[in-house]
């Protein structure tokens, strides 16, 4: 049906064209104000032309809508696609990989064995299943290699499964979201070393938190396909969600889902339900043990091989802790280590039994600090310390050690209280929304909307009120309206701004577009101010303004297209600098045609420039999400007491350890910190 739409809206829009260049001449003919048959001929031809060539335009728009299926607007094959997107992911998880200290030092030795748990159906259908042959370069996984193992060996499950499907499961802690950027990494490696022949065989693997889909309103592919063009800027523009929708259709990719436990409860069995019909790709799914069992007694992920984390052996855990420190180790590790193996049944070892204690200890005892603090605590308790107790004490330590002062840095710009509080009212949040995603472009809906749009009104007022203060009593409500109206209300993902690329702007094509938006324009422009002051002047301005228009429209274009070198994945701090530079771009165009054509109707081209570039600079400004964050970041300091430059201090909590990144969004780096957290908030 979509491709069908596709085909016939230029035939549609060829016929309106016709119709209301039939109007245009009928209504100059009958104006009053027409000078004589040669004028109006003059007119007619200049009707003629732009609408012959506007149905030209549609006509090969029709055509290349009949070829098929985009590839972006950049010449590219799905290959090409393929691996383009293959090296943006491998630079977003590489990096996200060394933020969660997953590359140096070496990964906790987590192994995992087949879930005894009614997850999934018979592993030996999953294992002749044939829906997919195995990765090039991969056995065939037999019933023997899915019994157990280390995250070394998910990728050959991986890849080697013929039904396509895994589950990985495991308690909160025990490393999913480590073991699926592993498994990511390992599949990148083994696509990037196949011989070229090969390598467009083996599917590009992304992750994504499952958080924000609902299977009831929105086919998996539809999802995944807008899930890509928000994080990878390699599919923005107009054709960009197309092309990504085609390589999730062609299965060039494979789909690693984590966080099933964070969609509602409810749509967890629709959701693994989904995947079971609709997915036909390899899909690894990731959740909490409890959780996904209980999802899957209603539906489960028919294929799949269920496998379950298992906790870290108490000397494994002491052999960790040991290669991460110095030697000689600081006081009390050695103590600490030697209980660890002398006592396997003892609480601190049963507590440093997941992936998140040993990295809490790993990650808050430095420098001078002593461990031995931990084991007093433990003793101090005695026998009825639990593992959540010691979990607790651990997550406590987190941000006291990011904001304690460094030998040899700067002291830390925000002071431990203020980030504590901060912290706290802003993991509260998340948890009342349901998410472990932070996306900053969402914050404004933390608060009210309305001082945003009385903000908004006030601001233009002001400044167009210097140009007389009748022009500001009607500018500054008109903004404010416009604002609501305009979509100031809701939040969007934020938008891109590419690199220009004049050879693509003037190509055939681009000129062709230029030509015909500006003589449309110009035909629209030039009629109404023919009607004021005569054709003949009309047709003056129309040629003018339309050639002027034409070419900016085709700047905006091209500052909004995509290009070979924008492939790099979206962070928050990138996709807030692209949305402020797409938002500044984008008034400053418009804001030029404003002032050249209210220059020429003024016949004062200067004062027109002053005041359509003044407008502009406060589109710019306006347009974007970034205005809309800032004001609510403003908001949230008048009532958290959080700082009002609220993204420079979400950047200083990653760099501090605290956050992560994941694409465009932020996550706390523990999910049990944001939960504890949001426990010492009064919201």
């Amino acid at each position: 049906m979509g491709g069908k739409t596709r085909r016939l809206w230029p035939v549609a829009a060829i016929v309106v064209v016709i119709a209301l260049a039939g109007a245009l001449v009928w209504g100059v003919w009958r104006s009053p104000h027409r000078d004589d048959l040669s004028t109006f001929g003059a007119f007619a031809v200049a009707v003629i032309v732009p609408m012959v060539s506007l149905i030209i335009y549609l006509t090969k728009v029709r055509q290349r809508g009949d070829a098929g299926p985009g590839d972006a607007g950049q010449g590219r094959t799905l290959n090409e696609l393929a691996d383009a997107l293959a090296g943006a992911v491998t630079e977003q998880w590489t990096r996200a990989a060394a933020e969660r200290r997953l590359l140096q030092p070496e990964p906790i030795p987590v192994h995992w064995v087949r879930s005894s748990r009614p997850l999934a159906g018979p592993v030996s259908a999953a294992a002749k299943s044939r829906r997919f042959p195995p990765v090039p370069g991969l056995p065939a996984a037999g019933l023997d290699q899915l019994q157990n193992g280390g995250l070394q060996d998910l990728h050959a499950v991986y890849g080697g499964l013929g039904s396509g499907r895994l589950v990985i499961v495991g308690t909160p802690g025990s490393g999913k979201s480590g073991a699926a950027v592993l498994l990511i990494l390992a599949a990148l490696k083994h696509r990037a070393q196949m011989p070229k022949k090969d390598r467009q065989r083996v599917p590009v693997p992304v992750l994504f938190t499952v958080h924000g889909w609902d299977p009831s309103t929105q086919q998996v592919g539809d999802w995944l396909a807008e899930r890509l063009q928000q994080t990878y800027p390699l599919f923005a523009g107009r054709d960009g969600k197309a092309a990504a929708a085609e390589l999730v259709r062609a299965t060039r990719i494979a789909v690693i889902l984590d966080g099933l436990d964070e969609i509602p409860e409810e749509l967890r069995p629709a959701a693994l339900q989904a995947l079971s019909d609709k997915a036909d790709f390899r899909v690894v799914v990731l959740g909490r043990s409890d959780e996904t069992a209980a999802a899957s007694r209603l539906k489960f992920l028919v294929g799949a091989v269920a496998l379950e984390l298992q906790d870290v052996d108490p000397k494994v855990a002491a052999d960790y802790l040991t290669n991460v420190q110095r030697d000689p180790a600081p006081a009390g590790w050695g103590e600490l280590t030697n209980r660890l193996r002398r006592a396997p049944g003892s609480p601190i070892a049963r507590a440093l039994s997941l992936p998140l204690t040993l990295t809490l200890v790993r990650d808050t005892y430095r420098g001078g600090d002593d461990v031995r603090e931990l084991l007093d605590f433990c003793d101090t308790a005695g026998h009825g310390v639990s593992r959540e107790d010691i979990e607790d004490y651990l997550l406590d330590r987190v941000l006291p050690a990011a904001y304690a002062p460094r030998p040899g840095e700067a002291p830390p710009r925000y002071e431990l209280q203020a980030a504590q509080r901060a912290l706290g009212h802003i993991a509260a949040r998340m948890n009342q929304d349901g998410t472990r995603d932070l996306a900053w472009w969402r914050i404004p809906a933390w608060a009210s909307a309305a001082p945003r749009v009385i903000a908004t009104g006030l601001v233009f007022g002001l400044l167009f009120g210097l140009g007389g203060p009748v022009l500001g009593l009607v500018a500054g409500p008109m903004a404010a309206l416009l604002y609501a109206l305009g979509g100031g209300l809701k939040g969007r993902p934020p938008l891109r701004i590419a690199r220009l690329r004049w050879r693509q702007l003037f190509s055939g094509s681009s000129l062709v577009g230029m030509l015909v938006l500006g003589l449309v324009f110009g035909l629209a422009a030039g009629l109404v101010f023919g009607l004021v002051g005569g054709l003949r002047s009309g047709l003056v301005f129309g040629l003018a303004s339309g050639l002027v228009f034409g070419l900016v429209a085709g700047l905006a274009g091209g500052l909004s297209q995509p290009g070979a070198d924008n492939s790099s994945p979206a962070t928050p701090a990138a996709s807030w600098r692209r949305d402020q530079a797409f938002g500044l771009a984008f008034g400053l165009v418009l804001g030029l045609v404003f002032g050249l054509v209210l220059g020429l109707l003024a016949a004062h081209l200067a004062p027109g420039l002053v005041f359509g570039l003044m407008f502009g600079l406060l589109l710019g400004l306006w347009f974007p999400e970034t205005w809309r964050a800032s004001l609510a970041f403003a908001q949230l300091a008048i009532r958290w007491h959080t700082p009002a430059r609220l993204m420079r201090f979400l950047e200083d909590a990653r760099e501090r350890e605290i956050l992560r990144t994941v694409g465009p969004v932020y996550q706390f780096r523990h999910a049990r910190l944001q939960d504890r957290l949001a426990g010492t908030s009064h919201l």
